[in-house]
């Protein structure tokens, strides 16, 4: 089994509403910056308990190296538990064999350190002393980049700390010096004893004697280049030299432009690179320069990681200038995204194959005609699990294109007019099959059930190439005789706790779109995907500061009932747990746990639960009990079981082989595996596995 190279945790009170803020700035920084496309190093959030205590421990080995980074604010000095589990953690990362893993704590106020004796001898980041919170999150980001880049490089925690873990090479036109706007300058003189970087400049940097182009040469080698591209440089014979010399030896590169007027001719070894307009602001040029780094370093580390005989790992896109000396028949292994078509037509005249790791599983098109049901929303207690909503939408989206790039459809059911999820995905079908020579992802299916409002023409029009709207009808037990809302034309809009009658309306619309999904013969659907959920009441905060209540509108949790209704008809459940939720609801009542929200006690609070319970009664229908319900004289059951005895009996051994489960194809080792992994790697790769093992 592989595991992923590196992982970052940030650990922070889970009172601590400031270090929250900051965590995810942490995480945008390493994971959405469109400037440094491909930089996507994976983060988590410390899991805390129902009561806010810390974990035991802190799951280091769930990765080859585990980087820690402790937000210590007011709120975790205060508490005695919170403090004694960050010097644990601590302590553990020092003392891993080889410094595997490193903690790198960040004081965020001035009182929050040493935290325990133990951390007394420990150097903290002083962010605290920053002015502002965007200067003190942009402090802290830098540090961490640069850590990383210390860690990923080898340095081991005990080297001196004001050694700088990346050296940056300053090529720059000599004739620029001392001639304003003084851009070089600016980058020489920027380095401070409070930053650890240090600028290579190659007129003071080479002793007296050496060799002009050896000390050139080793100093390209070992740093990461910063082109300071003014009207002169390209003229230049030793700007393009060191250029050339940075690409041959797959250094990071940042291009600035401060061109004042014009360049005679531009350098194509330049490109391909990122590259920032001069605006007077060093630092941010200097930020850019160590995410490159930080992205060449863990890319390598991820391509390592998946690399074949015959590969030759390219650290940035292949160009026309780095192919030259590559024997024909090599296969060059690059990150994430694909070049276009044309692109490649062109590469392809050197001899030179291509691929990326997302090409490679386009290869493996074993899901072709598959249609998989998707049960993801947000999940109730995501944070408990260290988790945030925005790791929960990156995995969804991620695990949803490499579905569909092995052939798979995508099925789900629900309203479309809200920005989220579904919306994301249309717009990931929509800018993949727009690209050229690339194999069309399928149109996702919409099970659109009654009695959600008519979508508009506009609305279908903008979704007729991404996707196929199902309606599903009214249920037949539903008339206008119960309210004269419930016409058989797809209604105008009205909430689910107006009335009993309207709840009771909801319920069975929703309940039959469910239905359709988990029936094979009418939906096609051969599995399901299950990935948080909400399972009690929803309170959400403005930012205006108005709290919003909200609780589902069906008869249970929403995918809870998919979830129930999926495994009934046979049809195989794949459960991921690392966002709580309802999938880790179900998990726990699969394994005999129990769940709290799995009661009656708790889902009788939801709008009108009893009276809806009455109507199912009268009215004939199914009903699904929890655990001690009471029964009510009337009421069909749609199972002699409870919620909980059901579950329970689905991950009991399934015939003489003690090893499976009725829940899907998958052994049991594998599903606990699915359960509690927070890789996005090993997601994909188990339920693959699953689903290609079916009809």
């Amino acid at each position: 089994m592989s595991v992923q190279p590196l992982l970052i945790h940030l650990v922070f009170h889970a009172q601590s509403e400031t270090a929250r803020v900051l965590a995810r700035h942490i995480h945008r920084q390493l994971n959405e910056d469109v400037v440094v496309p491909g930089l996507r190093v994976p983060t988590v959030f410390c899991p805390f308990g129902a009561d806010g205590r810390p974990p035991e421990s802190l799951r280091l080995e769930i990765a080859a190296h585990s980087f820690v980074v402790p937000l210590a604010d007011d709120e975790l000095c205060v508490d005695d538990d919170w403090c004694r589990f960050v010097a644990d953690v601590w302590e553990a990362c020092h003392s891993s064999e080889n410094g595997k893993h490193r903690c790198v704590p960040m004081q965020l106020t001035k009182n929050a350190w040493p935290l325990d004796d133990r951390l007394s001898e420990v150097n903290f980041g002083r962010a605290f002393a920053l002015p502002d919170e965007a200067s003190r999150n942009t402090w802290v980001t830098r540090r961490v980049v640069i850590e990383l880049c210390r860690f990923l490089r080898g340095l081991a925690a005990t080297d001196d700390t004001s050694r700088a873990p990346i050296e940056i090479f300053l090529s720059h036109a000599k004739a620029d010096l001392g001639v304003d706007p003084k851009v070089a300058q600016q980058f020489i003189d920027y380095p401070k004893p409070d930053q650890p970087v240090d600028a290579w400049v190659d007129s003071g940097e080479i002793e007296t004697g050496s060799k002009f182009s050896d000390a050139i040469r080793a100093g390209v080698e070992r740093t990461s280049l910063l082109a300071i591209v003014t009207d002169n440089y390209s003229s230049r014979e030793w700007c393009r030299e060191e250029i050339m010399l940075a690409k041959e030896h797959q250094r990071p590169i940042v291009v600035v432009d401060a061109l004042m007027t014009h360049e005679v001719r531009s350098f194509p070894f330049l490109e391909n690179v990122p590259r920032l307009r001069w605006n007077l602001n060093v630092s941010a040029c200097v930020d850019l320069l160590l995410k490159e780094t930080l992205r060449h370093l863990h890319t390598r580390a991820m391509l390592e990681s998946s690399k074949q005989l015959g590969d030759t790992i390219f650290l940035r896109p292949p160009e026309p200038a780095t192919l030259l000396g590559i024997s024909p028949a090599t296969n060059i292994l690059y990150p994430d995204p694909p070049l276009s078509a044309r692109e490649l037509k062109r590469l392809s005249k050197s001899g030179v194959t291509f691929s990326t790791p997302l090409e490679r599983s386009a290869q493996n098109r074993s899901l072709d005609g598959k249609l998989i049901a998707l049960s993801m929303s947000e999940s109730s207690d995501i944070a408990r699990w260290g988790m945030d909503e925005l790791h929960q939408t990156q995995t969804m989206l991620e695990l949803s294109r490499h579905l569909l790039i092995r052939g798979a459809s995508l099925a789900y059911g629900g309203h479309l007019g809200e920005p989220g999820y579904t919306r994301k995905l249309f717009e990931l079908v929509r800018s993949h099959n727009s690209l050229d020579g690339v194999e069309p992802f399928q149109r996702t299916v919409n099970h659109y059930g009654w009695p959600l409002p008519a979508l508009s023409t506009a609305q279908r029009a903008e979704l007729r190439q991404v996707s196929t709207i199902i309606p599903i009808a009214r249920p037949a037990d539903l008339d206008e005789s119960l309210h004269p809302d419930l016409v058989a034309a797809i209604p105008a809009f009205f909430p689910g706790n107006k009335s009993p009658e309207h709840r009771y309306a909801w319920c069975r619309g929703m309940t039959e779109m469910r239905a359709f999904q988990a029936d094979r013969s009418r939906s096609q659907v051969v599995a399901r995907i299950v990935l948080g959920g909400t399972f009690e009441k929803t309170v959400k905060v403005a930012p205006d500061g108005a709290v919003k209540e909200s609780w589902y509108s069906s008869r249970m949790p929403g995918v809870l009932e998919e979830v129930l209704l999926s495994i009934k008809a046979g049809q195989p459940v794949f459960l991921i747990g690392a966002f709580g939720g309802v999938a880790k609801m179900v998990i726990d009542l699969l394994q005999g746990k129990g769940h709290p929200a799995a009661s009656w006690a708790v889902q009788s609070k939801a709008p009108f639960a009893s009276e809806t319970r009455e109507l199912y009664a009268t009215r004939g229908q199914e009903w699904w009990y929890y655990e001690n319900e009471p029964r009510i004289t009337g009421l069909t059951v749609d199972d002699s079981r409870s919620i909980v005895e059901f579950l329970g009996d689905a991950w009991k051994p399934n015939g003489e082989r003690s090893w499976e489960t009725s829940l899907n194809p998958l052994p049991k080792l594998q599903n606990q595996e699915l359960f509690e992994t927070v890789d996005l790697a090993r997601m994909v790769e188990l339920i693959q596995v699953g689903l290609t093992s079916l009809n």
